[in-house]
Formats: structure tokens, C-alpha cells, sequence
């Protein structure tokens, strides 16, 4: 219960217009006084993914479920980080993902990786990996939205690549 009141005192502290919901310049502001500091397009995708009613604003409960997915990718983040040296390597980041559930073929790892490693350094740090996380999730909502009979394919005219793309981050 104490993380709850916790939570909820941080939600009140960053609701500066007290109308009881996020925006996405409130949650930019609150994930970077947690640390986390992210462009406004990864915080647009984290709204998406925990915005349940489509509002483009979070409320409380989301907000606790937000912070608990994040709690959960930090444990796995800290759970592959083997060196404990703050990031996480490529075959550390390859098996955060694979124990997340997804399979992706090396040349699409190889790709994911690159594309949440702008320094080049062949290393994640938390915040490039929530933000991989980020896409990842996203990514595998789109595609099962496509993907009704559970399949792992789909087919797509351009018109449904476009709305696909658009809506991963």
C-alpha cells in the first residue's frame, strides 16, 4: 500500500493543471524526475501503449500501470545486466529479449539493436532499452492486431503498412 500512496503523491506532484490526468509533456517531465529521460515520440508511444481509453491522456490507474511496467523492465534490465556495469551488451540485450517473448531472426535483432544504439557503442543503457521495450510492445500489439488467427504472418495492403508504421512509435 505504501508503493500505491507513493505512486499516487508522485501522479499529484507532476498533474500540475490538477485535472486528474497525464499529458504527454507531464509524463516527459515525470519519467525524467524518475531519471528517464526520453524524446517526446518514445513518451507519445508509452502513452499509447498504457492509454486504455484512447484520450491521449493517462489517468491514475494507468499511470500505476505504466510505473509498473516500468519496474518490470528495470528488474529485467538489472536481472541481464551479468557485469552490472549500468548497460547491457548485444548478446545481454538478445536475451532480455528472447525471455521477453520475442523471436526475431538475427538479421531483425541486428536491426532492432542498431536502431536504439545512436552512440554506436554496442551497448544499451536503461533508457534505450525501455525505449526498445517500448517499440517492441507496440510492435507486437500492431502485429496481433492484424494477426487474428494467431498465425505469425500477416498481409497487409499499403494502406494498412502505413497505419501499422504509424502507430509502433
Amino acid at each position: 500500500m505504501g508503493d500505491r500512496q507513493a505512486i499516487w503523491q508522485w501522479f499529484n506532484t507532476i498533474d500540475k493543471d490538477r485535472n486528474g490526468t497525464l499529458d504527454v509533456m507531464e509524463l516527459q517531465k515525470a519519467l525524467a524526475l524518475g531519471g528517464l529521460n526520453f524524446s517526446l515520440k518514445t513518451v507519445q508511444a508509452m502513452m499509447r501503449l498504457h492509454d486504455k481509453d484512447g484520450g491521449g491522456t493517462i489517468e491514475f490507474p494507468e499511470f500505476e500501470k505504466l510505473h509498473l511496467w516500468l519496474t518490470g523492465i528495470n528488474n529485467a534490465f538489472k536481472q541481464h545486466d551479468a557485469d552490472r556495469g549500468g548497460s547491457l551488451d548485444k548478446a545481454e540485450t538478445q536475451k532480455a529479449v528472447v525471455t521477453a517473448g520475442y523471436r526475431l531472426d538475427p538479421p531483425s535483432f541486428e536491426a532492432l539493436f542498431r536502431s536504439f544504439d545512436p552512440d554506436r557503442s554496442n551497448s544499451l543503457c536503461l533508457a534505450e532499452f525501455v525505449a526498445m521495450s517500448t517499440f517492441l510492445q507496440g510492435a507486437a500489439r500492431t502485429f496481433h492486431a492484424f494477426d487474428a488467427q494467431r498465425t505469425g504472418r500477416i498481409s497487409l495492403d499499403f494502406s494498412q503498412f502505413v497505419y501499422a508504421a504509424s502507430n509502433v512509435m
